[in-house]
């Protein structure tokens, strides 16, 4: 059924002015009032066009509205000591419309993709480029308007088309009617995006990686291409062959890596490495700018497009702890995101043979202060913190409170009055029980870049990876197991896993993927996804495309809801997020039931 509705909305004005605001975040630094169609009629106007639609990505990926929808309320991430029960961790009555992390994708989606299709529409009228410069600026702007429909459709469902005259039409207008596609449109939309641009023909992007970092090429839209049939496929709006064509571009890329310039890199460690963004392995990523006039990455009251990544996944490591202080190293503690049991006990179960753990997270912190609540003189350099491994707890529990520095395992912590001594002061101390304070810290986000007076509290400007080569064959290997072939899924998994091994453990860390596979079906890949992909946005993703979400979360993050909520746990419902309420409430139809734009059930 086809919703009809007069967009007079939150995403008409954004349509209606979406030039004004998108040239703020424009990366090339040279503003410009308007993008009109004329201007999408030149070389400028196209290059401007694509770039302020890129910027767009920047208020998603990396900052708390697109990390609060993704991260936490899942299986991985349950919120920390400074998010108190947030209703999109906890799913309870007040994740509703009026939630502001909704604007995150709804309130900047929309504005790229009229830009975008201002190019695709207008932008073959360009006679002052040459045709094929042209073609690829257009089939950047198909790259991200999928993108952003790709967003949209996983949180939302069946989302606008219509923006102008007709589906996937340039705007200008703030009267405008529009329609709720339904599921499959949508759909549609975005797969007749990313398979015009990597069929073969002459408008396909560039077969070779770009000399500019954060642009898409072929390799970029293989690679989505690939999860948006795997998406769909698990989808009320599945396609007979959606697996067999997810597998498919998934396999066309990895079987011609050379030609797209990418693979994977030789250590873990090195992907997610500081300066190290736009390796072999990277796909796609979103960039900042390290100028505080074109980025603001100033400590405090930033704009909303600033990358805080950075922060998030900080433990309380400098409360009550010997000798730390905060410093660019150890990052801002915001304090927002803890680990669940399952991530760091369950999913990297094997600390040993697989080192994922130890280069993904934090667990030791080292004296950088030694004035600071030390008054067992550890010195410089000395360890301050120790978040033991579980599967060392029995063996260092019982000497917890005859070390120096403090000690949390699983279980236990150092006793506050064994370590300050009797009359210390430590009320706001409770140790590691004190309920999601003190936890690893993820380090894939790490930013020590050079700032103005070696400031911690400044937000990060690195670019962020929103999809890497090692995913594909995740990707593939969800998509052959749904076929049936599992064990091409277990090799696929098995190149993975075995640049995950431990020096001598590769033949350890492949033996058993089939029979695991065999046995655990879908959720041995969502736990190998988490040992690869911890943190980079995918997981709440990841548990509504293979309804899991309900399951994991019930077992896995069973951190309260606040008093008196109605709703303490995800219902079926949840697998969607409810449309903003300024939305809803701007709209007019007459033709409507209750003449607003459509709300998804149960909000």
């Amino acid at each position: 059924m086809k919703l009809t509705t007069k967009i007079y909305t939150s995403l008409a004005i954004v349509l209606a002015v979406m030039m004004t605001s998108s040239c703020e975040d424009r990366l090339d630094e040279q503003p410009r009032s308007v993008l009109t169609p004329d201007y999408f009629r030149t070389s400028a106007g196209l290059q401007a066009g694509v770039t302020a639609a890129y910027a767009r990505f920047r208020y998603f990926y990396a900052n708390e509205g697109g990390m609060n929808m993704t991260v936490y309320g899942t299986d991985e991430y349950t919120h920390a000591q400074q998010t108190t029960n947030p209703p999109l961790n906890v799913y309870d009555d007040q994740l509703n419309p009026i939630l502001g992390d909704l604007g995150a994708a709804w309130n900047n989606a929309y504005p790229a993709i009229n830009t975008c299709n201002g190019i695709i529409e207008i932008g073959a009228e360009a006679t002052d480029l040459e045709p094929a410069e042209r073609n690829a600026l257009i089939a950047e702007a198909k790259f991200i308007r999928a993108q952003w429909y790709f967003i949209l459709v996983q949180l939302f469902g069946g989302v606008t088309l219509d923006l102008g005259s007709g589906p996937l039409q340039f705007n200008t207008s703030t009267e405008n009617f529009a329609s709720r596609a339904t599921l499959a449109e949508s759909y549609d939309a975005i797969v007749d995006d990313l398979v015009s641009i990597t069929d073969g023909g002459e408008d396909d992007l560039p077969d070779a990686r770009p000399t500019d970092p954060g642009r898409a090429w072929k390799a970029s839209a293989l690679h989505l291409l690939s999860k948006v049939y795997l998406t769909r496929g698990w989808s009320d709006a599945a396609q007979s062959d959606d697996f067999q064509k997810a597998y498919d571009a998934a396999i066309e890329l990895i079987n011609n890596k050379a030609t797209y310039g990418v693979d994977l890199l030789p250590d873990f460690a090195q992907v997610h490495e500081q300066g190290n963004e736009w390796s072999s392995e990277t796909l796609w990523q979103v960039n900042w700018i390290d100028n505080v006039i074109f980025n603001n990455n100033t400590a405090f009251g930033g704009p909303g497009y600033q990358n805080r990544s950075n922060f998030f996944f900080n433990p309380f490591y400098e409360q009550n702890t010997p000798g730390v202080a905060r410093n660019v190293e150890y990052g801002r503690v915001w304090v927002r995101y803890c680990p669940t049991s399952y991530t760091t006990n369950i999913a990297f179960a094997d600390k040993i043979n697989d080192t994922r753990y130890d280069k993904s997270f934090r667990t030791v912190w080292y004296v950088n202060d030694p004035s600071r609540n030390n008054p067992k003189g550890l010195e410089l350099g000395d360890t301050a913190i120790w978040m033991v491994p579980d599967y060392l707890a029995d063996e260092v529990e019982p000497t917890i409170n005859d070390r120096r520095y403090v000690v949390f395992t699983p279980t236990e912590a150092t006793d506050p009055v064994a370590y300050f001594g009797e009359g210390t002061n430590y009320e706001d101390y409770d140790g590691y029980n004190e309920q999601n304070k003190y936890y690893p810290a993820l380090l894939k986000f790490l930013s020590t870049q050079p700032r103005e007076g070696n400031d911690p509290n400044v937000t990060s400007v690195r670019p962020f990876i929103v999809y890497r080569f090692a995913e594909t064959y995740l990707i593939a290997a969800e998509a052959a197991l749904q076929l049936g072939s599992i064990q091409e899924a277990a090799d696929l998994i098995n190149v993975i896993r075995t640049r995950a091994a431990a020096p001598g453990a590769e033949a350890t860390m492949t033996a058993n993927t089939l029979a695991d596979l065999q046995s655990e079906g879908i959720d041995y890949i969502l736990d190998e996804r988490t040992r690869e992909l911890v943190g980079e946005q995918m997981r709440w993703f990841d548990l509504v495309r293979t309804d899991k979400l309900i399951e994991r979360v019930n077992r896995y993050n069973d951190y309260p809801a606040r008093p008196g909520a109605i709703i303490p746990d995800p219902q079926p419902f949840h697998t969607l997020r409810p449309i903003p309420q300024g939305q809803i409430d701007a709209s007019v139809n007459p033709e409507a039931e209750n003449g607003q734009y459509p709300q998804n059930p149960g909000y």
